[in-house]
């Protein structure tokens, strides 16, 4: 059987519709899903990057409704109002599932250490 690239595998769920295929490893986004969470990370956080972690990333009790758990990540901590415009943001865009967005140094060290381990970067940070 020949080698399939990674990212071409489908995702684990039990019932997939054809062109439910995991673009990374395990987030299991639509082409457009990813391209809506991207647009809105990008309005807001423009500059930063983001992680994905949790149960889209590990693939534990998946499903098409399952949240995207989003970090990130900044030296300081972010402000309220950009916390709340972005989950209205994600509220309002369509997407089928839940996305949670963290702010990186808000976290325990425990939780940062573990999201480390085992992340997939979603928005890189901005080249001068």
């Amino acid at each position: 059987m020949p080698a399939v690239p990674i990212l071409a595998l489908p995702c684990q769920f039990l019932t997939v519709p054809i062109n439910y295929i995991c673009r990374t490893m395990a987030l299991c986004l639509e082409t457009e899903q990813l391209e809506t969470v991207q647009r809105i990370l990008s309005l807001h956080f423009e500059g930063l990057e983001v992680w994905a972690y949790g149960p889209r990333l590990t693939g534990v009790d998946l499903t098409p409704e399952t949240e995207l758990d989003l970090v990130v990540i900044a030296e300081r901590p972010l402000s309220f109002e950009a916390m709340t415009a972005v989950e209205k943001a994600f509220a309002e865009s369509g997407l089928s599932f839940r996305v949670d967005v963290m702010d990186w140094a808000k976290l325990p060290e425990t939780m940062q250490k573990q999201i480390k381990k085992e992340h997939e970067v979603v928005q890189t940070v901005a080249e001068d």
